[in-house]
């Protein structure tokens, strides 16, 4: 009996000592999404979602260890910094190292490539549509993207407690600009200047800005595209800021 209670009491302290670890995946080029993240040290499991983004309980000293199938793995001890703003995992992208995999022989199938190549086309324009910023090419060279991506992380502060106040996450501008009539993709690009390929990142930024959420979801236009065009001004000055020789 004596034993069952101690048991109980490490369980009880680690659950009490356990916080929310957040923070978002990159490699040279985009985040990563479904980005496999364990801790070691207490058997946990999380996986980043389709902005890279992930959610993992911690504690000081914990071992995370950040796996993909087409990045190198990294592993991280966790210290109280990482919990006093979002924390920013680069990924090494695995290059020519393809592993030697058997060809077997199927059963051949007929193949219309008229068809294949209308039905192809259909969802590739349609998928266009819905998300243009998935099909932009990939950063020029000369920008160092998680550099960029860390300076944003920085920014991410602990979200304000009381319950009055709810900020903006990175998911509420992707739906914005995927759904509202006036702010859209070609706004983004034409009138806030936001380059193609950083439509994802200047989103991250708005975040790590702690915009009311009202400001989305009572459609106040105006107040909503001041605070961007501010946003887009300081973005723009952070990019050309990182722009290396």
């Amino acid at each position: 009996m004596k034993s069952l209670s101690i048991i109980l009491f490490l369980l009880v302290s680690l659950s009490l000592n356990a916080q929310q670890l957040k923070g978002i995946v990159y490699d040279a080029e985009a985040t990563v999404k479904g980005a496999k993240i364990i801790n070691s040290t207490q058997h946990i499991l999380s996986y980043t979602n389709d902005e890279g983004v992930f959610n993992i309980s911690a504690q000081p000293n914990d071992t995370l260890v950040f796996s993909s199938l087409f990045h190198h793995e990294k592993t991280i001890v966790v210290t109280s910094e990482h919990f006093k703003e979002d924390t920013v995992i680069e990924l090494k992208k695995i290059t020519n190292e393809l592993d030697e995999v058997e060809i077997l022989k199927a059963k051949e199938k007929k193949f219309d490539s008229i068809v294949y190549t209308e039905e192809f086309s259909t969802q590739i324009n349609n998928d266009y549509k819905e998300r243009p910023y998935l099909y932009q090419p990939p950063p020029s060279g000369n920008m160092d993207f998680v550099a960029i991506a860390k300076l944003i992380g920085k920014l991410f502060k602990k979200k304000n407690k009381t319950p009055e106040i709810v900020y903006a996450e990175t998911e509420d501008f992707i739906h914005l600009f995927e759904t509202h009539s006036f702010f859209n993709s070609r706004m983004l690009t034409k009138e806030l200047k936001i380059p193609n390929e950083y439509h994802q990142l200047f989103f991250d930024f708005c975040s790590a800005k702690n915009i009311n959420k009202a400001l989305i979801d009572t459609n106040q236009e105006l107040p909503l595209l001041d605070r961007l065009n501010t946003l887009s001004k300081e973005f723009n000055l952070m990019l050309k800021e990182q722009q290396q020789d």
